[in-house]
């Protein structure tokens, strides 16, 4: 399932105000339900990053950056008449994790929801751009701005250094890739020894799709901004024929499933085809999509995921109810060097195969970072519109 479009009730407790942890709210019987939106980068006034299509739209402003220990910032509102608490939780797991971890325990029983949007890089092209051989694929092309509305999270750290273990085991596991086996087993190579204190370190995550499905819903009539010239040039070190700049997709869970999550911030066709693998394996193990596989799915690259969304988890097992999760990210760069059609690199200015970091500088910029912020947060925003018309 793909969108396209034009461009263009838990009740909350009474706290003890001695026993509640430091900058947490005052929960009564009748706070109303607040949704929680994460973001990576971007600062409280609102001046730029992931976190400022929110902050434009967020009404009722309250900055509590000054109280946390562990968001970048925090600042609380309403969107649509609905109360919305907007946490930049800083780039990477090691700090989406915690900061996730410190709003819990600010809305302790008065979290609806929670909302990552973001942006990230994707691959190229539907299934991957380029065949073992580097040579180019015809496949349909995936522009910058594109956004993946995604339930799963993937570590390509914890994967992708485990699977040389698995790889050395006499009886490799059946079920590696299988929702049960997501608490990361850190084994020897002969699969005997199990490390101590490594249990609660998350491989995946998957979530339920209702409020994925609501997103995409609301995917289907938003307004995007103009596309920059300088974000179609970028298109344009690997789509030649013009006729191909289409207008942004949402793609839903079922084509992207969700985010491929690393903070060694992978880069490469090779990394690339491996992350489409992971992904489409966890995809039909999950039941996302019993016929994904590298060759049809869009991989999309970030830091923050799994972390966070073990945090959420961890937190509602224990605490109840399961919060509802979604992972929106909007493609800002891709995540390959642009490679001629004999596979060979393209040259940068000075007469040199592009690196990973030249082409990960010139693909993500302020101008492409902040579109793809932008394409993001649109279906999200009017989620919450069609949710205040409703109410």
């Amino acid at each position: 399932m793909r969108w396209h479009t034009p461009l263009l009730a838990v009740s909350a407790v009474a706290l003890v105000a001695a026993c509640a942890p430091a900058g947490a709210s005052q929960v009564t019987a009748s706070s109303p339900q607040r949704s929680l939106i994460l973001n990576a980068f971007g600062d409280a006034a609102g001046t730029y990053g992931e976190s400022q299509p929110f902050l434009d739209a967020l009404k009722d402003k309250a900055d509590r950056t000054s109280e946390s220990a562990f968001c970048q910032a925090v600042v609380e509102g309403t969107l649509s008449g609905q109360p919305v608490t907007v946490a930049v939780t800083g780039t990477g797991g090691g700090n989406s994790g915690p900061c996730t971890q410190e709003m819990l325990s600010w809305y302790p029983s008065a979290l609806k929801e929670v909302i990552w949007s973001g942006i990230g890089g994707a691959t190229p092209a539907v299934g991957g751009m380029y065949d073992k051989a580097g040579r180019v694929l015809g496949n349909p092309e995936v522009m910058i701005g594109d956004v993946c509305v995604g339930t799963l999270s993937w570590s390509w750290d914890l994967h992708f250094s485990n699977v040389n273990d698995w790889a050395a085991r006499r009886t490799p596991p059946s079920n590696i890739y299988a929702p049960s086996g997501g608490w990361w087993e850190m084994v020897d190579s002969q699969g005997k020894q199990v490390a101590p204190g490594f249990d609660n370190v998350r491989q995946f995550v998957v979530a339920d799709p209702a409020l994925a499905d609501e997103v995409l819903a609301a995917s289907k009539d938003v307004v995007l901004p103009k596309r920059p010239a300088s974000v179609t040039a970028k298109i344009a070190r690997f789509h030649k024929d013009p006729k191909s700049w289409r207008a942004p997709t949402f793609y839903s869970y079922k084509d992207c499933g969700g985010e491929v999550s690393g903070d060694n911030f992978w880069h490469g066709a090779t990394e690339d085809m491996l992350s489409r693998e992971y992904m489409s394996a966890l995809m039909r193990s999950a039941k996302v999509n019993p016929r994904a596989s590298a060759d049809n799915i869009v991989a999309f690259s970030a830091m923050e995921a799994v972390p966070w969304m073990s945090a959420v988890e961890r937190w509602t097992a224990k605490n109840g109810p399961t919060l509802p999760m979604v992972v929106v990210r909007a493609a800002s760069n891709y995540d390959q060097i642009p490679l001629r059609r004999n596979g060979q690199p393209i040259l940068n200015s000075r007469g040199k195969p592009m690196t990973a970091m030249q082409d990960i500088l010139e693909g993500f910029d302020d101008t492409s970072s902040a579109y793809a912020a932008s394409t993001a947060a649109a279906p999200v925003l009017r989620m919450f519109a069609l949710r205040g018309q409703a109410s």
